[in-house]
C-alpha cells in the first residue's frame, strides 16, 4: 500500500514521471533496529540505472505536523514568543543524496531535493511569512541532522548493456523514530525522470527501548511504578555519593 501511494504521488508531481520505468535496486539492511546503544546506522543502496543517467536517492519518513513558536521583539526591546505556527505535510526525515548537484539536473532536480519537498509544506496560519519561515525551518531540520542534501554521495560504476551500476552508503541519523520509511531511487536523464523505484525500510525498537515503550503505552500503571522506583534508587545513590564525599 505504501509503495503504491508513493508511486502515485510521484506520477502527479514529477516532470516526466509518467514515462519512467522501474529501477532494480537493493537496500541492505532491509530494516533498522533501534536498541539502547543505537546512535545512527548506515544503509547500503545498490542497483542499476539507464546509462547516461544521474542518480538521486531520497530517504523519507511519514509526513506529519510540526508545531513551533515564532519569536519576535516586543516594543523593539524584548524577544518573546509571538505566534503559534504549524507546519503540515512535513516528513520526519528527508535525506537526499545524488551523483551530481541537483541544480545541474534542470527543473526535475529541484523537485527531487529539499526545495521540492518543502513546496508541499502547509504553514498555518495562512498569513505567516512563508518566504521568511521556510528557509529557517529547513535550516533547523538540517542542524538536527534530519534533513540533508549531499551531491557526489552516490557513486556510478561500469556501464554494460545500456545499464550502469550505482552504489551509496546512506548515513541514517540517531534521532530516528520507529516507523516505516521510504527509500526512493530516481534516474534523471535529459531533464526527465527516466526510471524510478521505491522500497520500504522499517525501523523498530528492540531490547530495553521496546520494553519501556510497551510499558508506557500499554501498561501505564506498571510504567509509573517502575519510574518511581528508579527515581527513588537514583536519589539514594546520589545521597550516598555526596555523603561519602562529605566524610572526607
Amino acid at each position: 500500500m505504501l509503495r503504491a501511494t508513493i508511486l502515485l504521488l510521484l506520477l502527479l508531481v514529477l516532470p516526466g514521471a509518467a514515462m519512467a520505468t522501474g529501477i532494480d535496486f537493493t537496500v541492505t539492511p532491509g530494516g533498522i533496529e533501534i536498541d539502547a546503544l543505537y546512535n545512527g546506522t548506515t544503509i547500503t543502496v545498490e542497483g542499476q540505472v539507464p546509462d547516461g543517467s544521474q542518480v538521486v536517492l531520497r530517504f523519507t519518513g511519514k509526513p506529519g505536523e510540526v508545531h513551533m513558536k515564532q519569536k519576535g521583539k516586543v516594543m523593539g526591546l524584548l524577544w518573546m514568543n509571538m505566534n503559534a505556527l504549524t507546519f503540515d505535510h512535513v516528513p520526519a526525515v528527508c535525506l537526499v543524496e545524488s551523483t551530481a548537484e541537483l541544480a545541474g539536473m534542470g527543473a526535475v532536480g529541484a523537485k527531487l531535493g529539499l526545495e521540492g519537498v518543502s513546496d508541499n509544506f502547509v504553514i498555518e496560519p495562512a498569513t505567516a511569512d512563508r518566504a521568511m519561515l521556510m528557509p529557517e525551518f529547513l535550516k533547523l531540520k538540517r542542524n538536527e541532522g534530519l534533513y540533508r542534501e549531499a551531491a557526489g554521495a552516490v557513486k556510478l560504476g561500469e556501464a554494460e548493456g545500456g545499464l550502469r551500476t550505482f552504489s551509496a552508503q546512506v548515513d541514517i541519523p540517531s534521532r530516528l523514530s520507529p516507523g516505516t520509511y521510504a527509500m526512493e531511487v530516481f534516474a534523471v536523464k535529459d531533464g526527465q525522470v527516466a526510471a524510478q523505484g521505491v522500497k520500504s525500510v522499517n525501523a523498530r525498537m528492540i531490547g530495553i527501548p521496546s520494553m519501556l515503550a510497551d510499558l508506557a503505552f500499554n501498561h501505564g500503571a506498571w510504567y509509573g511504578v517502575l519510574a518511581s522506583i528508579i527515581a527513588i534508587l537514583s536519589g539514594l545513590a546520589i545521597g550516598l555519593v555526596f555523603q561519602s564525599k562529605g566524610a572526607h
